[in-house]
């Protein structure tokens, strides 16, 4: 199958320009330079490359629209596929979490495994027109975490590890008392806070060390790219680096930021830190990041539209960024870290998976998504 798109705003690596695209086979099969005489007229619209989201909890608000429902996993598999799909995202690892740090439904072990299942059933079936990957977030302080990591690692759709560590008090809750505080609000008394730290504690002395050493080694087995999850001191960074990670996934300093990119690690930070103007837990600003030369790629985290808002927010004269180093930084930075080498541009020999967007004041409308050639959105 052989179609052109013509009067484009096309996006490269490295330039931006009026021109043609031709696709073969689902492959990007030539560019050139000039409004083009056949093919789909863009009039003038953006095309660039599909959007890769390395991390998103998505899924989830799909299989649980409200507390304590759930919904059928290949049902919620496919609205979320949806959903990415119609803000240019053609590449989705769906984060799940092996060994829960709270007491969210959608995260105990019998829910990650039917939503793992929703996810491969939906994609057997030919359901889910993105592609869809699995990002297993690793809880280390979880005592049950050696076992579910052991079945969940030999899923078909594994496709990126993360090390986390979400006790209170260090890395994303370095406020311990404002933590503690929204326990207490939600009627834990003093006593019950006490208690409960103590056993969050203690199952992080233990477990914490030995286990991040254990993904490792599974992601090194697996061939499947690690990332360390919220590093708070260039310490961290050194001990995720020393285990063979090379992505650090939201780091919460601008120290951390500075010591993996010392270390050759990619720095993703979250779409909506950007886009909200912060953190909303009081962390590193990824706009600060990007002033400082120290952010490789963003992920959308539990907002899917973020990403492609991202791109285009760092076109403003705020940042003054380049469109095609804007774009990459939702496209080829997200397929460097996930070791995807055959997509994230627009270069011959690359599958066409693309994305046309119309720019109305300051707000990018997706108006068409290509997988592999083939429109989908």
């Amino acid at each position: 199958m052989e179609f052109a798109f013509r009067n484009a705003h096309v996006v490269t690596a490295d330039d931006a320009f009026l021109g043609s695209v031709l696709v073969r086979d689902g492959r990007i099969a030539a560019i050139d330079r000039g409004c083009g005489g056949v093919g789909d007229d863009l009039g003038g619209d953006v095309l660039m490359p599909g959007v890769i989201d390395l991390h998103t909890d998505n899924l989830e608000k799909h299989f649980f629209p409200r507390p304590n429902i759930d919904w059928n996993p290949v049902s919620a598999a496919v609205t979320h596929d949806g959903c990415c799909l119609s803000v240019g995202v053609t590449t989705v690892f769906d984060s799940l979490s092996i060994g829960s740090f709270n007491a969210a439904a959608s995260r105990n072990h019998d829910n990650v495994v039917r939503l793992a299942g929703g996810l491969a059933q939906a994609k057997g079936a030919d359901l889910l027109k993105a592609d869809h990957r699995l990002h297993w977030r690793c809880e280390t302080p979880a005592d049950d975490l050696p076992g579910r990591l052991e079945d969940f690692a030999r899923h078909p759709m594994t496709a990126l590890f993360s090390v986390m560590d979400h006790t209170p008090g260090q890395r994303q809750y370095r406020n311990l008392e404002k933590h503690l505080a929204n326990w207490r609000a939600d009627g834990m008394t003093d006593a019950a806070v006490e208690e409960r730290m103590a056993g969050i504690r203690d199952r992080q002395s233990r477990n914490a060390d030995s286990h991040r050493r254990l993904v490792a080694e599974v992601a090194k087995a697996c061939n499947t790219p690690l990332a360390s999850h919220d590093d708070e001191d260039a310490a961290h960074i050194d001990t995720a680096a020393d285990l063979g990670a090379t992505v650090a996934e939201f780091p919460v300093t601008i120290e951390a930021a500075r010591r993996a990119r010392a270390r050759g690690m990619l720095i993703v930070m979250g779409g909506p830190n950007l886009i909200r103007g912060g953190s909303y837990s009081g962390n590193v600003r990824a706009s600060d990041l990007a002033h400082e030369g120290l952010l490789d790629a963003f992920a959308s985290d539990y907002v899917p539209r973020s990403l492609i808002e991202c791109a285009f927010a760092l076109t403003r004269p705020a940042f003054g960024w380049s469109l095609p180093r804007a774009a990459a930084v939702v496209t080829s930075g997200p397929a460097r870290a996930a070791q995807l080498h055959d997509r994230g541009v627009i270069a011959p020999g690359c599958r066409a998976d693309l994305v046309r967007v119309r720019v109305l004041g300051d707000l990018p409308v997706v108006q068409g998504v290509w997988v592999e050639g083939v429109r989908r959105a």
